[in-house]
């Protein structure tokens, strides 16, 4: 059980039973007075809450200092304890949280806010199948508490946690509100079978897929998908615990290779209910545009350049045309609470957030519960119940990560000519250019605003988790777990584009895309932990037995062709002739999961801890001669401190070395790929992919060696850490070697993907007293990747898109002895005296996408009753290929009467210079962000009705240090080729924005 239930069951007990002593446990025995003041004596009053959400906490020590005379809170939280006149500090402790001195010299009513404290040795850490003291980790865990996450408005739980963990980076893809997220956690493994890592929430493992449906729009192209984990509201979660090494992620054996994030929600406490809101309303702007010509400098440009025509004769601003302040409100509502036997926990959430790119946007509706339940005598049976319910509604911008020139919102206002006004004296779309006869002609891109008013992005989610767990104690020491999680997702998306948009494939025809997803997993699993003392070993082992079964089903309806664009073509699919209308459908093959796993950990005198596991996965993904696979790890460390030599050290208070090895798998990609399957087609059967018998696990060894230390009193804490993570048997899909059929077949390549690298986490409290308490926390990381023993042809991925690239310009390679994802281009060696681009003769690897340094920073003041917290979070070492560049600020496009960079108009390069992928738009990456900072103030108490009423205000995004050029360097569109994914690739995304929240919480 968890100590600090403990300690507040105990504490609940004490201060109901209570006469004139009481002893309490964790403290060593220490009588409490409790008695009638004489005329010597006074009295003092008061109530505990934990500084972090206000809430009262029973069952905490309260001692006069230097006396055994004391007492403990009540379930509300409350004390009286009786103390001479010339009392004048008291003494407050509690398991978890930071003891502190209180002045009673003019007070006798006090209020006391108690710090968590984040480095207890005796802090409970969940890990996969249970949970365990920090003091007994043998593996690479790190925890960010609710207390650390960061501030302002959060659409998913991972953006809680980004710049805050060593060896892990996390990456916003979009701008866009709840948009997609790359999260790597050290560094990029697979090539083919994905790189995020395994969430589990609550115990229940999920999907990880995308229920948004996708949607390809002609030349509008795919559009951007949405986070996964959008379902879950960030005001639910307690914790985040991330698991990075082999010894701590392989007993989930093969979805363990890339990491694993356990999200622990929060529950129910003891006590009277609880009711606490949360309201926010927070305002967002663009921040970063690319440097293009006003209307003013164009027409400059067009003198300089001699060209006659191209004026349109005003002077507009398309992304102030496209772009907006946007608001974003929030309100979270709960009530918790229980008693002796049982707790519970009821949530209610509602975020409405516009985008800053106008008729985008997000609003989500959720709801979660939990309860929990204690059977029979010494509560020998618990039931536990959780329940997660979303929908989230996203109206989505014409922002692709494949569109071609024509047809992404953001290219369009970046070459839009700043002298064409966006609209007619009648308040008609400007869609084409005409000359003095009235002829059409080319020379301006696709209207931005006609792009927005003529499309339309509605995708509704709707996404259900649920976990129930029976734990019966079947005798002391030994528990039985029984637990079955569902999680049901789905997602109805449609798009509409009129046809009054001047766009080749959609003018006069319209197009509309009907599409729905469907998502079902469900885990079931059994497990048996036994613990015992044995003299001065303490035994912990599990052993478990899991299922997991994955469906997905989705459909798709296309038409164009409709006669009307009054209304939406969605509402009418039936309007388009049957030849322009196109169904398709797909439904996953069978896609299971069976597991068999143990774990024995012994800790041996608090002094040398060992800890072993072993994972049996069998998938139906793999071939009939390679149905399981096997995943051991083996882990020790060594409590130094606890040796004599240290032990009595006023310097170390905690210093643990651990050296851990293991072995995890990875399986996410498509289920069926060993098998021989077949498609159906318009009135036709093919075959798609060829059967691989063979087809087996592909495997990540990873040694890893770490030190933690805590040092001065835990004035300074951290850990150190190297890891070295050896990825072999790649998954890998190819074509069929001919005269086979025109199909893939998936197969293991014989090559190693390697990642190596150091971590530091390091915090300190700089200054600690009554009123005052200042820490400082950082994160460091040191990372290199590399793909070895490969002797195949080089891979080509990263396609690059713009006028006159085509579609075989690529500009990343999966090739030996090199980084995944290496650039390789031509190199651009400047212009001539005739502004003539020259280049080296032959392409060359010039630049990694993969950043080798990672750094978190972070801080906390607290002085009196205001609060002040602040991250930064920054990635080094790496290279971006600014595609938005090369696609549109390029002098052959100002030559079209589009616009570009003052550069490129006012100086001299040849407007016939071909656009070609070279360096010339690689860029560092480098960056460093004031990620968020948040100024709060705790009023406290007011009344007999608000326990505390808290007000706060925070800025995201509000500065950046880089010198890229692009939107933002924080970024990866997808670029992938035949599958393979590409990194560190910008082109045209959706734009980042500054906010700023206002925010008020109140607890009851």
């Amino acid at each position: 059980m968890n100590p600090k239930l403990l300690v507040m069951l105990a504490g609940t007990w004490l201060g109901t039973h209570a006469t004139s002593t009481a002893t309490v446990a964790d403290t060593g025995p220490a009588t409490h007075s409790i008695s009638v003041p004489t005329p010597m004596e006074r009295t003092i009053r008061g109530v505990v809450k934990d500084a972090e959400d206000g809430q009262t906490i029973p069952g905490v020590n309260v001692m006069l200092k230097g006396t055994q005379n004391g007492t403990v809170t009540d379930m509300e939280g409350a004390f009286q304890l009786s103390v001479p006149d010339d009392a004048t500090t008291l003494v407050v402790s509690f398991v978890g949280y930071l003891s502190q001195e209180v002045s009673i010299t003019a007070e006798e009513n006090l209020e006391v806010f108690l710090e968590q404290d984040v480095q207890n040795l005796d802090e409970v850490i969940v890990v996969g199948y249970g949970t365990a003291r920090k003091r007994d980790l043998t593996g690479a865990v790190s925890r960010v508490g609710e207390e650390g996450f960061n501030k302002g408005v959060n659409v998913s739980p991972d953006q809680l946690i980004q710049g805050k963990v060593a060896g892990v980076d996390i990456i916003n893809n979009s701008g866009a509100p709840g948009g997609q997220v790359t999260f790597r956690i050290r560094g990029t493994s697979s090539v083919r079978s994905g790189n995020q890592p395994l969430f589990v929430v609550d115990g229940v493992p999920l999907d990880g897929r995308n229920t948004k449906p996708g949607a390809t729009a002609g030349e509008l192209g795919s559009t951007e998908g949405s986070n996964p984990l959008n379902f879950i509201n960030p005001n639910d979660i307690e914790s985040i615990d991330v698991l990075k090494d082999a010894s701590a992620t392989a007993i989930y054996g093969s979805r363990g290779a890339n990491g694993v994030v356990m999200i622990t929600t929060k529950k129910g406490k003891s006590g009277a209910p609880k009711v606490t809101v949360d309201m926010s309303t927070a305002v967002s702007t663009m921040v970063r545009r690319p440097n293009i010509m006003n209307g003013d400098t164009y027409r400059r440009a067009l003198q300089h350049r001699g060209i006659e025509g191209n004026n349109g004769g005003g002077a507009v601003d398309a992304f102030d045309e496209i772009t907006q302040t946007a608001l974003t409100n929030r309100l979270n509502l709960s009530v918790s609470g229980g008693g002796e036997k049982n707790n519970y926990r009821l949530s209610l959430g509602y975020h409405d957030q516009e985008g800053v790119v106008k008729e985008s946007g997000l609003k989500k509706y959720t709801a979660s519960y939990t309860t929990g339940y204690r059977f029979l005598p010494e509560d020998r049976v618990k039931l536990d119940v959780s329940l997660i319910a979303s929908n989230t509604v996203e109206q989505g911008a014409p922002i692709a990560e494949n569109s071609n020139v024509n047809g992404s919102l953001i290219g369009n206002a970046i070459e839009w000519n700043p002298t064409v006004p966006f609209r007619y004296a009648d308040g008609s779309f400007v869609q084409r250019m005409y000359d003095q006869g009235g002829n059409g002609v080319d020379g301006l891109s696709t209207n931005p605003a006609a792009l927005l008013a003529y499309y339309n992005d509605e995708s509704n989610v709707t996404n259900i988790l649920g976990n129930l767990a029976l734990t019966v104690n079947i005798i002391d020491g030994l528990d039985y777990r029984f637990s079955i999680g569902v999680n049901h997702a789905k997602g109805n998306r449609t798009v509409d584009t009129s046809g009054e948009l001047f766009l080749s494939t959609i003018t006069d025809l319209g197009l509309a895309l009907s599409n729905t997803s469907t998502l079902t997993s469900q885990t079931l699993n059994h497990t048996l932990n036994y613990k015992k003392e044995l003299g001065n070993v303490h035994l912990d082992a599990l052993l478990g037995y899991e299922f997991q079964d994955y469906k997905s089903y989705v459909n798709n309806i296309s038409a164009r062709g409709f006669t009307s664009f009054d209304v939406f073509g969605t509402d009418i699919l039936q309007n388009p002739s049957r030849d322009n209308v196109g169904v398709s459908s797909f439904r996953d093959p069978t896609n299971q999961l069976q597991s068999f796993f143990g774990r024995l950990n012994l800790n041996f005198s608090d002094r040398f801890l060992l800890t072993g596991t072993m994972r049996a996965d069998g998938s139906t993904k793999f071939g009939e001669n390679n149905k399981y696979g096997y995943f051991p790890s083996f882990a020790g460390a060594w409590v130094l401190s606890e040796e004599g030599f240290l032990k009595s050290s006023s310097l170390i208070d905690n210093l643990k070395l651990r050296i851990g090895w293991g072995i995890t798998g990875n399986q996410e990609f498509p289920a069926g790929a060993s098998q021989e399957r077949y498609a159906f087609g318009n009135q036709q059967i093919s075959l798609i992919n060829v059967a691989n018998p063979d087809l087996k696990w592909e495997t990540t060894e990873t040694v890893n060696i770490g030190l933690d230390f805590s040092l001065f009193r835990s004035k300074v804490m951290g850990s150190l850490e190297y890891f070295d993570k050896a990825t072999t048997d790649l998954l890998f899909q190819l074509p069929t070697i001919q005269p086979a059929p025109a199909a893939q077949f998936w197969t293991n390549v014989p090559a190693t993907v390697r990642n190596r690298g150091m971590e530091l986490m390091l915090s300190t409290i700089v200054a600690d007293s009554e009123k005052l308490l200042w820490e400082v926390g950082m994160n460091a990381t040191y990372l290199t990747n590399e793909l070895t023993d490969y002797d195949g042809a080089p891979v080509w991925t990263g396609q690059i898109n713009g006028n006159g690239l085509g579609g075989g310009s690529n500009s990343q390679q999966l090739v030996n002895d090199h980084p995944l994802n290496v650039f390789k281009m031509l190199v651009f060696e400047g212009l001539d005296e005739n502004g003539v681009a020259q280049y080296a003769d032959q392409e060359a690897f010039v630049g990694d996408p993969n950043p080798n340094f990672l750094l978190g920073l972070n801080t906390r003041v607290d002085y009196g009753k205001f609060g002040f917290n602040m991250s930064l979070n920054g990635a080094f070492g790496h290279q971006i290929y600014n595609n938005t560049a090369n696609a549109y600020l390029t002098a052959p496009n100002f030559g079209l009467g589009r616009n570009s960079s003052p550069e490129i108009g006012l100086g001299n390069e040849s407007l016939s210079n071909a656009n070609v992928v070279s360096t010339r738009f690689l860029e560092d990456g480098d960056f460093i962000r004031l990620q968020n900072a948040s100024l709060s103030y705790n009023l406290g108490g007011i009344g007999n009705v608000i326990s505390n009423l808290r007000f706060s205000l925070t800025g995201q995004n509000l500065f950046l240090i880089t010198n890229y050029s692009g939107f933002d360097p924080e970024v990866n569109t997808n670029r992938a080729v035949d599958g393979v994914p590409s990194y560190g690739i910008e082109y045209a995304p959706y734009p980042r924005a500054r906010t700023f929240l206002l925010g008020v919480s109140a607890s009851f």
